[in-house]
């Protein structure tokens, strides 16, 4: 047992729960969340730290319980299931939460009572549905501790235990797979802090064993500490992280409710996580709940709309919730880096992948809209970095960036990128431990290399450069110049790729714009495919305005 402090013991064995059992242990749940809010915020660092993670679990367990009330003389499977459908999962880990009890209620349909073997078979459900609605799954989170529970309790009800037994066990292991989410999570190591969505689940648990055993963990005698649970939760976020991410750009959290015939969740999915991180879509036949962080929230709301209606749309600015979670926190001044980049981009699947790849700062522009020298300047200033390497990533912003290389008092070094695939490119070269002119070799030689051709809807009738199109056309350039035309966006693109002449074993990447679908781009992905197999064929959300795809081929 890795808990520690003053616990209070079973105070009877039960071999069997009925109705009233499951609604105290649910309201004991509550309770202990509600308790327990601040500790859980304090350690959310995980996906966003926005201090929101026991807030939006105990909303989630609290309109649960609210459904419970007025119901007498209810079977354990009535209890469960009026639970789950009182509950509008809030954020990412209230939704997780709702899908987890959803399968739990499932596991006991029709159950008038509950033994050990219900309880297990239930958390085995609830496993299962919390899983399915995220769309990429990360160990070290909630998920885990669920997981780690519903194992145990089907190891100790198959040992023939009774449910006292197997709660017992549940939160044993509830509390240790807590412990050691701060080992298994990058994020979580570098901030000093276990998971807080894991922490609310132990926290469920350990409740739910309480409330079994007649305690009111409710009362005002109650001393229900999430630290007495799992020692580390008296943990908060390190100021170091705190300040390592001070400029991290988190976006919108959004959520809404789509409703269709015919609705393929398991289609949703793909196309949400296109658009958006931390994933989460839950299946409720004709109707989907979506949960994702975006920069852009019209991305995912479009998303939906294309598909039905919408409704119980929320949005919330992530950005700001973290400021106001570190405001009045003391956060060390970081030194000044020694070296920062700066990339020009509009799209905001491009901004995204710009900054996973290392770039410090963003300006944004690109055809028909160039920074100006003053934007470039102010952005190089605002770096802190005595170096800043400068990606203009088009043709025509290469000299607004040279003059403000030339105004700024830093060393400050272009490189020439003439199109976003290159600045991405150009990335693959750069090092921190370089010096300056071994960076800029590097970057140039490796933006050398990737050809880019581009895609856009034509106008008006023209002749450019040769190629004559017609209105309502789509025109591809490769490296700037015209090179294929026709009203089938996909045969453009195979064409553009097949001038390219990509060498075998090369890689084209696909970047679609905002004006495409995450279905359109799959298209393109399988019109690529089935004419081309000698090279790799990536996909990657650009979310660029005016170009159908941008296209990198190396």
């Amino acid at each position: 047992m890795t808990a520690t402090g003053s616990r209070p013991t079973t105070t009877g064995v039960k071999d069997r729960l009925d109705g009233a059992d499951l609604v105290a242990m649910f309201t004991a749940a509550s309770a202990a969340l509600q308790r327990n809010i601040e500790p859980i915020n304090a350690l959310n660092a995980f996906p966003v730290p926005d201090s929101d993670t026991g807030t939006n679990m105990f909303l989630t367990m609290r309109d649960g319980v609210q459904n419970l009330e007025g119901l007498t003389d209810a079977t354990v499977s009535e209890v469960a299931t009026a639970f789950y459908s009182g509950m509008e999962g809030k954020g990412n880990s209230g939704i997780i939460l709702s899908q987890f009890f959803k399968g739990f209620s499932e596991g006991l349909d029709g159950t008038t009572d509950c033994g050990g073997e219900d309880f297990a078979r239930a958390c085995d459900f609830g496993r299962e549905y919390a899983y399915k609605s995220v769309t990429d799954p990360v160990e070290g989170t909630m998920l885990t501790v669920i997981a780690s529970v519903a194992e145990v309790t089907q190891e100790t009800a198959a040992e023939g235990h009774n449910i006292t037994t197997v709660l017992s066990a549940a939160t044993e292991r509830a509390a240790e797979t807590v412990a050691k989410t701060i080992e298994m999570l990058s994020v979580l190591q570098e901030a000093g802090v276990v998971d807080s969505g894991g922490l609310g689940v132990a926290v469920i648990i350990e409740a739910m064993k309480r409330g079994a055993a007649g305690e009111d963990v409710a009362g005002a005698a109650s001393d229900f500490q999430a630290a007495d649970i799992v020692p580390l939760a008296s943990a908060s976020i390190s100021s170091e992280f705190l300040a390592a991410h001070k400029n991290d750009v988190y976006g919108y959290c959004t959520q809404f409710v789509v409703e269709a015939e015919d609705l393929d969740v398991d289609d949703l999915r793909v196309m949400v996580d296109y658009v958006a991180d931390s994933t989460v879509v839950t299946d409720d036949g004709s109707q989907a709940r979506v949960h994702g962080h975006a920069e852009d929230p019209g991305s995912l709301i479009s998303l939906g709309i294309s598909i039905g209606a919408l409704s119980k749309v929320k949005i919330e600015n992530m950005d700001a919730q973290y400021a106001k979670f570190v405001s009045g926190r003391r956060v060390e001044t970081e030194p000044p880096a020694a070296h920062a980049v700066v990339a020009v981009a509009w799209g905001d699947g491009f901004e995204k992948v710009f900054r996973s790849e290392g770039v410090t700062h963003l300006v944004t522009g690109g055809n028909t809209m160039n920074p100006s020298v003053r934007d470039l300047l102010e952005t190089i200033d605002r770096t802190g970095a005595d170096t800043v390497y400068v990606l203009p990533n088009n043709k025509n912003i290469v000299p607004a960036a040279k003059q403000a290389a030339e105004q700024s008092p830093k060393s400050v070094h272009v490189v020439e990128t003439l199109s976003i695939p290159q600045g991405i490119a150009a990335l693959f070269g750069f090092s921190p431990e370089a010096e300056a002119d071994e960076n800029v070799e590097s970057m140039e030689e490796e933006r050398s290399e990737v050809k880019t051709a581009e895609i856009t809807w034509v106008p008006r009738t023209a002749s450019i450069e040769g190629i004559d199109v017609r209105e309502g056309q789509f025109l591809g350039l490769l490296d700037g110049k015209p090179r294929a035309a026709s009203y089938d966006l996909n045969r453009v693109l195979v064409d553009l790729v097949g001038e390219a002449g990509p060498e075998p074993g090369g890689r084209v990447t696909l970047y679609w714009g905002k004006m495409l679908s995450p279905t359109d781009a799959r298209v393109a992905w399988q019109a690529l495919q089935d004419v081309y197999d000698g090279f790799e064929v990536e996909v990657h959300h650009g979310g660029q305005p005016h170009y159908e795809f941008i296209i990198s081929i190396e």
